[in-house]
Order: C-alpha cells, then sequence, then structure tokens
C-alpha cells in the first residue's frame, strides 16, 4: 500500500476529527449542547464502568487520546518519507510564509503565523464562551428566581458570573493537558514546535490563575453579600 496514500487518508480523518473539537468546544456554552446533544449523549454513554463521567471522557478526553495516537503513526511513516520530492514549490512557500515571524516584540516574543492564528483563535474561544454564558444566563435570573433562593437578583447573577468563569477557566485547563514535550506527537501536526510552545502553556497557565482568581473572588463577595462567608470558611 502506497505509504503516502495512508498518510493522506490518516490526514484528512485527523482534520475531521480536529475540526469536530473545535466545533464541540464553539458550542459547549449553547443551549443547544446543554439542552439537546448533551441529554441525548449522556443516556447512550453512561454505563458501569464510566458512570456519569462516560459523557465527558467520550467528547473530551477520547478524541485528545485518539488524535495523539493516530499523530504518532502518521509521523512515524513520514520518517523514512521524502516529501520534499512531492511537495510543490508553491505549497512550500505557503508553509513558509505561515512559519515566518509576524510579531518580533512583545510579551509572547517572536510570534509566527500559525502560532499568532492558533492563539487569536483561542482568546476568541475564551470571549465567546464567556460571552454566550452571560448572554444566556443572566435573563433567566428573575426576582422570583432569585427570592426562591432567598437572595437579591444582583446576588444571584454574581454567583453565576462565577460559575460561568470558572467553566472558562476549565477550558484552559483542558489546554494545559496537552504536552508541549518535545516527543509529542500533537505539535508536530499543527505546524508547532515545543520550544515555541512553551512560552504559549506557560501563558496560558497565567491566563487560568487570572480566571481562577476572578472566580474565587465573585464568590467571597457573593458570600460576604449573603452572611454566609464566615459558615463556609468554617466548612462543614
Amino acid at each position: 500500500m502506497d505509504t503516502r496514500a495512508v498518510r493522506a487518508a490518516i490526514r484528512l480523518l485527523l482534520i475531521s476529527i480536529c475540526l469536530g473539537i473545535c466545533l464541540m468546544w464553539i458550542l459547549l456554552p449553547t443551549n443547544t449542547y446543554k439542552q439537546k446533544w448533551k441529554p441525548v449523549i449522556s443516556k447512550k454513554v453512561v454505563s458501569t464502568y464510566f458512570g456519569t463521567q462516560g459523557t465527558n471522557i467520550l467528547i473530551w478526553t477520547f478524541p485528545a487520546m485518539f488524535v495523539a495516537a493516530l499523530g504518532s503513526f502518521y509521523l512515524h511513516l513520514g520518517k523514512n518519507l521524502d516529501e520534499n520530492v512531492s511537495e510543490s514549490n508553491g505549497k512550500k512557500n505557503r508553509l513558509a510564509l505561515w512559519k515566518r515571524p509576524m510579531l518580533v516584540k512583545g510579551p509572547l516574543g517572536i510570534v509566527s503565523g500559525i502560532e499568532l492564528g492558533f492563539f487569536t483563535m483561542f482568546i476568541a474561544l475564551l470571549i465567546w464562551s464567556l460571552g454566550t454564558f452571560l448572554h444566556n444566563g443572566l435573563p433567566t435570573i428573575t426576582p422570583k428566581l432569585a427570592a426562591s433562593y432567598g437572595v437579591k437578583v444582583w446576588q444571584a447573577k454574581l454567583y453565576d458570573v462565577a460559575l460561568w468563569i470558572g467553566l472558562v477557566g476549565n477550558i484552559c485547563l483542558a489546554f494545559l493537558f496537552y504536552p508541549v514535550t518535545r516527543g509529542s506527537s500533537v505539535l508536530p501536526l499543527l505546524g508547532l514546535t515545543s520550544e515555541s510552545s512553551i512560552k504559549y502553556h506557560i501563558w496560558l497557565g497565567h491566563i487560568t490563575m487570572a480566571l481562577f482568581t476572578a472566580h474565587g473572588l465573585c464568590y467571597i463577595i457573593y458570600w460576604a453579600a449573603i452572611g454566609q462567608i464566615i459558615e463556609v470558611i468554617k466548612g462543614p
């Protein structure tokens, strides 16, 4: 079997899976996912072995592990394959253009076109997720609903905002678990290197800490407003 044909098929499969992962991240904060997709998936994947975590394993864990495993096989096939013969000059020039430094001065140092594209899309994902949570959730908090919990409207909104900030922080945590080591099988598939990815890993950690700090501060303000901060500190 032609090695190039196998690699082309694997590449197409990897692209499809990655697009599916991106689609799920985009749909995560929407009502379509929470009210339609997730309940249907949960009914089919909840089992004795995985329990209620079966949905999360299927949607978030398995695709990433499958991409890593398939990526290793893809890179292994390409070790002894001279792709320079089959690649056209135009294709190589386009790839080289994306790898050229786009930003030289800044907090991230030297940034290539590929890195800038991924970084921009990730920040857009965080903004989209938080904005969607706020847009869909805040209008549902009414005086009647807040009164049923014994709090004011702004307190109920603050509580939910703290929760949503934490959920956005979980997105950062998920991406932090992607390895940036030299032996990573995921980074070469995306045109990234271990050296260039380490700085983004660090900055991703900073963003995560900022989000969870805001998450915690909102809860502290909420507990102080309802007079339960002492009970929370003491614990059960």
